[in-house]
Protein backbone atom coordinates (compact mmCIF):
# COMPACT_ATOMS: atom_id res chain seq x y z
CA UNK A 1 0.00 0.00 0.00
CA UNK A 2 1.43 3.55 -0.75
CA UNK A 3 -0.15 7.31 -0.34
CA UNK A 4 1.35 10.15 -2.26
CA UNK A 5 1.42 12.84 -0.10
CA UNK A 6 1.86 16.64 -0.68
CA UNK A 7 3.04 18.70 2.52
CA UNK A 8 0.71 21.67 3.14
CA UNK A 9 1.16 24.27 6.16
CA UNK A 10 -1.59 23.54 8.97
CA UNK A 11 -3.08 26.87 8.50
CA UNK A 12 -2.50 29.41 5.47
CA UNK A 13 -1.37 31.77 7.80
CA UNK A 14 1.78 29.97 9.15
CA UNK A 15 4.19 29.09 5.94
CA UNK A 16 6.26 25.87 6.40
CA UNK A 17 9.66 26.55 7.21
CA UNK A 18 12.10 26.94 4.08
CA UNK A 19 13.14 23.45 4.24
CA UNK A 20 10.40 21.66 3.81
CA UNK A 21 8.92 24.30 1.07
CA UNK A 22 11.21 22.94 -1.09
CA UNK A 23 10.02 19.26 -0.79
CA UNK A 24 6.27 19.51 -3.13
CA UNK A 25 5.54 15.80 -1.88
CA UNK A 26 6.28 12.57 0.04
CA UNK A 27 5.17 9.03 -0.41
CA UNK A 28 4.22 7.05 2.77
CA UNK A 29 4.15 3.15 1.97
CA UNK A 30 3.34 0.55 4.03
CA UNK A 31 4.48 -3.22 3.06
CA UNK A 32 4.98 -6.81 4.85
CA UNK A 33 9.01 -7.55 5.45
CA UNK A 34 10.27 -11.02 6.24
CA UNK A 35 13.47 -10.56 8.98
CA UNK A 36 14.97 -14.04 10.09
CA UNK A 37 11.69 -15.68 8.98
CA UNK A 38 9.47 -13.41 11.26
CA UNK A 39 7.02 -11.24 9.17
CA UNK A 40 6.91 -7.52 10.12
CA UNK A 41 4.82 -4.20 8.87
CA UNK A 42 6.92 -2.19 7.14
CA UNK A 43 6.40 1.22 6.86
CA UNK A 44 8.46 4.39 5.50
CA UNK A 45 7.99 7.94 4.40
CA UNK A 46 10.20 8.83 1.47
CA UNK A 47 11.02 12.83 0.44
CA UNK A 48 12.62 13.11 -2.33
CA UNK A 49 15.02 16.36 -2.09
CA UNK A 50 15.78 19.11 -4.86
CA UNK A 51 19.23 18.30 -5.94
CA UNK A 52 18.49 14.77 -6.19
CA UNK A 53 19.19 13.39 -3.09
CA UNK A 54 16.38 11.98 -0.42
CA UNK A 55 15.75 11.84 2.96
CA UNK A 56 13.44 8.35 4.83
CA UNK A 57 12.09 7.45 7.82
CA UNK A 58 11.72 3.44 7.86
CA UNK A 59 9.81 2.03 10.83
CA UNK A 60 9.57 -1.80 11.61
CA UNK A 61 6.57 -3.11 13.59
CA UNK A 62 5.26 -6.58 14.49
CA UNK A 63 1.51 -7.53 15.33
CA UNK A 64 1.20 -8.80 19.04
CA UNK A 65 -1.45 -9.80 20.91
CA UNK A 66 -3.76 -8.10 17.67
CA UNK A 67 -2.15 -4.75 17.52
CA UNK A 68 0.94 -3.52 16.14
CA UNK A 69 4.16 -2.86 17.97
CA UNK A 70 6.51 -0.56 16.84
CA UNK A 71 10.22 -1.92 17.16
CA UNK A 72 12.46 1.24 15.73
CA UNK A 73 13.27 2.86 13.01
CA UNK A 74 15.64 4.04 10.75
CA UNK A 75 16.36 7.65 9.64
CA UNK A 76 18.52 7.68 6.15
CA UNK A 77 19.62 10.72 4.34
CA UNK A 78 20.64 9.02 0.89
CA UNK A 79 23.16 10.62 -0.53
CA UNK A 80 24.14 10.28 -3.97
CA UNK A 81 27.12 9.05 -3.31
CA UNK A 82 26.75 7.61 -0.27
CA UNK A 83 23.91 6.97 2.36
CA UNK A 84 23.79 8.23 6.11
CA UNK A 85 21.47 7.85 9.00
CA UNK A 86 21.10 6.12 12.22
CA UNK A 87 18.75 3.58 13.60
CA UNK A 88 17.25 3.93 16.66
CA UNK A 89 15.68 0.41 18.76
CA UNK A 90 12.61 0.34 20.87
CA UNK A 91 13.77 -2.26 23.79
CA UNK A 92 10.62 -2.67 25.08
CA UNK A 93 10.09 -7.27 25.07
CA UNK A 94 9.37 -7.42 21.86
CA UNK A 95 11.57 -9.75 19.57
CA UNK A 96 13.57 -7.39 17.67
CA UNK A 97 15.61 -7.59 14.72
CA UNK A 98 16.78 -4.50 14.43
CA UNK A 99 20.35 -3.08 16.03
CA UNK A 100 21.21 0.39 16.84
CA UNK A 101 21.03 2.47 19.25
CA UNK A 102 19.05 1.54 22.35
CA UNK A 103 15.98 3.17 23.57
CA UNK A 104 14.29 1.88 26.62
CA UNK A 105 10.09 2.29 26.23
CA UNK A 106 6.90 0.70 27.18
CA UNK A 107 5.54 -1.35 24.75
CA UNK A 108 3.08 0.79 23.21
CA UNK A 109 5.44 3.52 21.98
CA UNK A 110 4.95 4.56 18.11
CA UNK A 111 5.98 8.01 16.36
CA UNK A 112 3.45 9.71 15.03
CA UNK A 113 4.08 7.92 11.42
CA UNK A 114 3.66 4.61 12.70
CA UNK A 115 0.58 5.38 14.32
CA UNK A 116 -0.99 5.67 10.39
CA UNK A 117 0.00 2.36 10.10
CA UNK A 118 -0.65 0.99 13.71
CA UNK A 119 -4.03 2.84 13.95
CA UNK A 120 -5.67 1.68 10.28
CA UNK A 121 -8.42 -0.17 12.07
CA UNK A 122 -9.61 1.53 14.88
CA UNK A 123 -13.10 2.35 14.23
CA UNK A 124 -15.40 4.52 15.31
CA UNK A 125 -16.67 2.00 18.65
CA UNK A 126 -13.31 1.64 20.10
CA UNK A 127 -12.98 3.24 23.65
CA UNK A 128 -10.38 5.53 23.97
CA UNK A 129 -6.95 3.69 23.86
CA UNK A 130 -3.42 4.43 26.15
CA UNK A 131 -0.65 4.92 24.12
CA UNK A 132 3.07 6.56 24.49
CA UNK A 133 4.02 8.81 22.07
CA UNK A 134 8.23 8.92 20.85
CA UNK A 135 9.12 12.69 21.06
CA UNK A 136 12.39 14.46 21.86
CA UNK A 137 14.31 11.23 22.27
CA UNK A 138 12.17 9.75 24.08
CA UNK A 139 8.19 8.67 25.64
CA UNK A 140 5.04 10.42 27.12
CA UNK A 141 1.97 8.76 27.66
CA UNK A 142 -1.19 9.89 25.23
CA UNK A 143 -4.08 8.97 24.29
CA UNK A 144 -6.18 7.69 20.59
CA UNK A 145 -9.80 8.12 20.73
CA UNK A 146 -12.47 8.17 17.94
CA UNK A 147 -13.54 12.09 16.97
CA UNK A 148 -16.09 11.56 14.79
CA UNK A 149 -16.97 10.72 10.99
CA UNK A 150 -16.25 13.90 8.25
CA UNK A 151 -16.57 14.50 4.57
CA UNK A 152 -12.92 16.05 2.84
CA UNK A 153 -12.04 16.45 -0.46
CA UNK A 154 -9.41 15.13 -1.26
CA UNK A 155 -7.93 12.71 -4.52
CA UNK A 156 -10.23 14.53 -6.74
CA UNK A 157 -13.10 13.59 -5.10
CA UNK A 158 -15.57 13.84 -1.52
CA UNK A 159 -14.36 11.37 0.39
CA UNK A 160 -16.17 10.22 3.83
CA UNK A 161 -13.61 9.39 6.59
CA UNK A 162 -13.15 8.28 10.39
CA UNK A 163 -11.25 10.97 12.09
CA UNK A 164 -8.41 10.17 15.10
CA UNK A 165 -7.21 12.56 17.78
CA UNK A 166 -3.79 11.32 19.09
CA UNK A 167 -3.03 14.17 22.30
CA UNK A 168 0.06 13.90 24.18
CA UNK A 169 -0.84 14.03 28.14
CA UNK A 170 1.37 16.36 29.31
CA UNK A 171 -0.42 18.82 26.52
CA UNK A 172 3.16 18.29 24.46
CA UNK A 173 1.71 17.69 21.26
CA UNK A 174 -1.28 16.34 18.97
CA UNK A 175 -2.36 15.07 15.56
CA UNK A 176 -5.35 14.32 14.12
CA UNK A 177 -5.71 11.55 11.04
CA UNK A 178 -8.47 10.94 8.53
CA UNK A 179 -8.67 7.30 7.33
CA UNK A 180 -10.91 6.20 4.51
CA UNK A 181 -14.08 5.18 6.23
CA UNK A 182 -13.96 2.02 3.70
CA UNK A 183 -12.02 -0.95 3.70
CA UNK A 184 -8.82 -0.64 3.99
CA UNK A 185 -9.02 2.54 5.79
CA UNK A 186 -6.10 4.71 4.14
CA UNK A 187 -4.41 7.26 5.46
CA UNK A 188 -5.87 9.92 3.36
CA UNK A 189 -5.10 13.59 5.54
CA UNK A 190 -2.79 14.11 8.51
CA UNK A 191 -2.32 17.16 10.88
CA UNK A 192 0.17 17.91 13.33
CA UNK A 193 3.83 17.40 13.93
CA UNK A 194 6.04 16.68 11.09
CA UNK A 195 8.51 14.57 13.26
CA UNK A 196 8.91 12.54 10.21
CA UNK A 197 9.31 15.31 7.63
CA UNK A 198 12.18 17.03 9.83
CA UNK A 199 16.56 15.70 9.40
CA UNK A 200 17.38 14.65 12.45
CA UNK A 201 18.27 17.79 15.17
CA UNK A 202 16.16 20.01 13.52
CA UNK A 203 12.53 20.82 15.50
CA UNK A 204 9.74 18.94 13.84
CA UNK A 205 7.08 21.41 12.30
CA UNK A 206 3.61 21.58 12.15
CA UNK A 207 2.08 20.24 8.60
CA UNK A 208 -0.72 19.27 6.76
CA UNK A 209 -0.40 15.81 4.28
CA UNK A 210 -2.85 15.67 2.20
CA UNK A 211 -3.35 12.34 -0.30
CA UNK A 212 -2.64 12.83 -3.83
CA UNK A 213 -3.07 9.17 -5.36
CA UNK A 214 -3.03 5.55 -3.35
CA UNK A 215 -2.58 2.40 -4.69
CA UNK A 216 -6.29 2.08 -4.00
CA UNK A 217 -7.20 4.65 -5.98
CA UNK A 218 -4.77 3.26 -8.77
CA UNK A 219 -6.66 -0.48 -8.07
CA UNK A 220 -9.59 0.47 -8.68
CA UNK A 221 -9.33 2.89 -11.62
CA UNK A 222 -7.44 -0.44 -13.35
CA UNK A 223 -10.33 -2.59 -11.88
CA UNK A 224 -13.27 -0.22 -13.84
Amino acid sequence: MWVNFEILPPEPTKPLPQPLRDIESGRLQSEEAVVNGRSYRKTSMILPLANGDRREVILLLAEEQGRMRMLGFHRIHRHLESPEGTTVVFQSGVPNPLSGESAEVPADTYTYLALCTALSGFGADRAPLPVHLWQHEGAVAGDVAFDGKETIDVLGTRMPTLRLRVRAKDASGSAMYWFAEAQPHTLLQYRGPGDFLAAQGETAPEVLLRATASSEQVRSIFHN
